[in-house]
C-alpha cells in the first residue's frame, strides 16, 4: 500500500507535534530545577549580624547655616556694615526663555512665511 502525500504529511505534522511536546516538557523540568536548586540555596545563607545603631546627643550641625554665616562675614569685612537680602542663585531673566521660544515658534513655520 502506497503512502500519498497527506498521509507523510499528517505523519510528520503528528511527529512534530509530539516532539515538540516532549520538548516544553523536558524545558519546564528544567526550569523547575534550576528554581527549586535556586530556593534551597537563598535558605543555606546564614543571616546578618545586627547592625548597632549610633545616636548622637547634639544635634546636627546646619551646612547652610555655617556657609551664610561666612558670607555675611566676608561681606561685612570688604563693605562694612549691610544687610544681606537673600544668600542663593541669582534668578534668571526671561530673555533666554523669550528667545529660546521665538526660535522654536519659528522652526515650525514654512520657508516662504518667514
Amino acid at each position: 500500500m502506497e503512502k500519498t502525500a497527506f498521509d507523510i504529511a499528517l505523519n510528520e505534522a503528528i511527529f512534530s507535534y509530539l516532539l515538540m511536546a516532549v520538548i516544553a516538557a523536558l524545558t519546564a523540568v528544567m526550569i523547575r530545577g534550576i528554581v527549586f536548586i535556586l530556593a534551597a540555596s537563598k535558605k543555606k545563607a546564614a543571616p546578618a549580624a545586627a547592625t548597632p545603631v549610633i545616636v548622637s546627643v547634639t544635634p546636627a550641625r546646619d551646612e547652610g547655616a555655617a556657609i551664610a554665616a561666612a558670607i555675611a562675614a566676608a561681606v561685612y569685612a570688604v563693605i562694612g556694615a549691610h544687610r544681606l537680602v537673600h544668600i542663593g542663585e541669582a534668578q534668571r531673566g526671561a530673555g533666554w526663555t523669550t528667545e529660546i521660544r521665538t526660535r522654536l515658534h519659528t522652526s515650525h513655520t514654512p520657508r516662504g512665511q518667514r
